[in-house]
């Protein structure tokens, strides 16, 4: 992605934090034996404040690990990596569905990293050795890492949709073990973070109701799966502008194009359960090659997206006014690298992160049965 930013202070080595990391497991296994299950109290140190040497641990170095490091299907491996070590974290480790394909890939990331990535067999084995995992491969293989970064007691940031709809009861569970254990988890869903261009460029609409939210991407596969890939960005705009109690639902799911190789599709809907109804429209083509054209619209007032040579990300109004955002994506690595280094993460925080994903959740599963 685009933006550039100063990286963070880098210092090694990490041991506080994986004595953080390690009490989380410790907790785990005395819950398995009958003892205290929140592990959110011991998750981090405890706050040090003033002089003492434990309250400059802003120079923590996380240790991450990358499930799904390549690009075989238009993953974001790479990317996530290249943003994760700008802000201040190191990639670790890598592991996916062949071995010999991570060898190749531990090597060509070493070299765009300029140090040392190691290559792991499983989720399993490579979330031991890290301090969060990132869970970039396919769709289909978004349960195993959760489970291995629960296993592991570690953080979690994972690629949408969070599973395949096929796993969306043990998504609800997982969410749930996250909660329970206190750790954080993650989506990547990276659209809210270019509102700041929408309300730029439409400061009249500040503090009025959201009655609608429309959205054009352009999805590599036809058919259902190109609602299944896309969906969860959609949702996600929505929960960045309307205050959606849980037990929000949809209802009135229609879409333009049933058929499996459909490449142009509408999926409309509603969402209750708010002060408001709010209208959703997802407008689909399939366009396999970059870049890709989007856009979304609120209240009818529409931005257009705009990528750069270096692919710089603005956004042009409908009468022609353009606003510059940053990469959403190093947005989004920032703000999760950042809640790593925090010496206690704030459990609320947390809580409305993982509220957030079950209800998109709830909604991205609502639609599809729907379909």
């Amino acid at each position: 992605m685009g933006s550039e930013k100063e990286g963070l202070a880098i210092a090694v080595p990490v041991g506080r934090w994986s004595q953080a990391i390690s009490s989380v497991r410790k907790v785990k296994a005395k819950a398995r034996n009958g003892g205290p299950r929140n592990a959110a109290s011991c998750y981090f140190p405890k706050k040090m404040t003033g002089n003492h040497p434990e309250a400059r641990s802003a120079t923590i170095v996380p240790r991450i690990g990358i499930l799904g490091a390549g690009r075989t299907r238009q993953g974001l491996g790479p990317f996530l990596a290249q943003w994760f070590q700008k802000s201040g974290a190191h990639i670790a480790g890598i592991a996916g569905r062949d071995r010999s394909r991570t060898d190749v890939a531990a090597v060509a990331m070493s070299e765009q990293l300029g140090h040392a990535v190691a290559a792991y067999d499983n989720a399993d084995d490579l979330a031991q050795h890290v301090d969060a995992l990132v869970v970039a491969c396919p769709v289909e293989g978004h349960l195993a890492g959760l489970d291995a970064a629960l296993a592991a007691g570690v953080p979690c940031l994972c690629e949408k949709p969070l599973v395949a709809p096929a796993a969306m009861d043990e998504a609800l569970r997982a969410v749930q073990a996250f909660r329970d254990a206190g750790l954080m988890l993650v989506e990547n869903c990276q659209w809210p973070f270019t509102l700041s261009a929408w309300r730029e460029l439409y400061p009249e609409q500040t503090g009025q109701p959201v009655r609608s939210v429309a959205m054009r991407l352009s999805p590599a596969a036809p058919g259902r799966l190109m609602i299944e890939d896309s969906l969860s960005h959609v949702i996600s705009l929505l929960q960045a502008l309307v205050p959606l109690p849980p037990h929000a639902q949809v209802q009135s799911v229609v879409q333009s194009d049933a058929s499996p190789a459909a490449e142009n599709n509408v999926v409309r809907f509603e969402v209750t359960g708010g002060t408001d109804n709010v209208a959703v429209e997802l407008h689909l083509q399939c366009c396999p090659q970059q870049p890709r054209p989007a856009w979304y619209a609120v209240n009818g007032r529409r931005l257009d997206r705009q990528l750069g040579t270096n692919y710089e990300i603005s956004f042009r109004s409908e009468d022609g006014r353009v606003a510059n955002v940053q990469d959403p994506l190093s947005m989004l690595v920032y703000g999760f690298v950042a809640n790593l280094k925090r010496i206690q993460l704030e459990r609320p925080h947390a809580l409305r992160a993982l509220d957030a994903i079950e209800l998109r959740l709830r909604l991205y599963a609502g639609v599809l049965n729907c379909l």
